[in-house]
């Protein structure tokens, strides 16, 4: 099965998604289920923040990622085959999904949304806004779920 076409605006589109899949069900065409990109999303949005707890070296933040990410903004998508930070890959999960912990992420999409504070300590990159941050959340967010079909169109 190929995964979807997803492109997603904002934080009320990315809960929209996650609740449609949560309502109809869906199948996997990679190895994470709703709960784990969940817990990934909700690390994620999460780390960029409160921070971390720690940062990319600088030359990486200068190059690769800087590069990947004015890629993601410009195209709209996220290159595939791009290892997850250890930090942030979800534990190991049950076939059944979480609803606590998908609950917990959309409160944390909804929070991201609303985000306005500082990224000077960001992980990832340097110099990043608030508005470049959320854009680039809801790429990654789209990225992710794009990966479980719902299973109407399955």
């Amino acid at each position: 099965m190929k995964r979807r076409t997803l492109d997603l605006h904002n934080a009320a589109e990315v809960i929209a998604d996650i609740e449609h899949l949560r309502a109809v069900g869906y199948t996997k065409t990679k190895r994470w289920n709703l709960t784990q990109v969940c817990q990934h999303l909700d690390s994620t949005m999460t780390g960029g923040m409160d921070g971390f707890g720690f940062r990319l070296p600088w030359i990486l933040r200068r190059t690769v990622v800087k590069w990947g990410f004015g890629y993601a903004l410009k195209k709209r998508k996220l290159l595939s085959g791009t290892p997850t930070l250890p930090v942030l890959q979800p534990p190991a999960s049950s076939d059944r999904d979480d609803n606590d912990v998908i609950d917990h992420c959309i409160a944390t999409i909804r929070r991201a949304g609303e985000f306005n504070g500082s990224l000077k300590e960001y992980a990832l990159l340097d110099g990043l806004s608030p508005d470049d941050w959320r854009e680039f959340m809801w790429i990654h967010a789209a990225h992710h779920l794009s990966f479980l079909v719902p299973d109407e169109e399955s």
